[in-house]
């Protein structure tokens, strides 16, 4: 991984050409980049956890206070790894700074759609 803690050099890096499969070691300076570039470090970090997954690529979940982010262990490439991730934490967002009861693709997650763009991400409702 390239030292620099930049989103567009670590793209650069790792490419949009092949299989990217997830690692628990660059999951965290992920998160860090997009929590400063987007939430203004407003999230504390949750519980990440990576396994195969059938039929999604990424799922948020709370139960009173504790919250995780569950990621599917391969993607496309790596800038579809950061989407979904970065996906996650706007329900993440919805939930521990909005407060609202459901984190759904609401006006509220569509909000962050602009931010995303400016760093080169897309934000959808669904990715394949």
């Amino acid at each position: 991984m390239p030292r620099t803690k930049s989103l567009a050099t670590l793209i650069n890096h790792y490419g949009n050409e092949r299989e990217f499969k997830l690692k628990k070691n660059k999951i965290s300076d992920v998160y860090k980049i997009l929590n400063r570039e987007i939430f203004n470090n407003r999230l504390k970090k949750p519980y990440i956890l990576t396994r195969r997954m059938h039929g999604a690529l990424g799922l948020f979940e709370f139960k009173k206070h504790c919250y995780r982010i569950t990621l599917h262990n391969k993607f496309k490439n790596f800038q579809e790894c950061v989407e979904i991730l970065g996906h996650e934490m706007v329900h993440y967002y919805q939930k521990l700074i909005l407060n609202q009861n459901s984190a759904r693709h609401n006006k509220e997650f569509y909000s962050f759609k602009k931010k995303f763009k400016k760093i080169g991400l897309n934000l959808k409702r669904v990715y394949r």
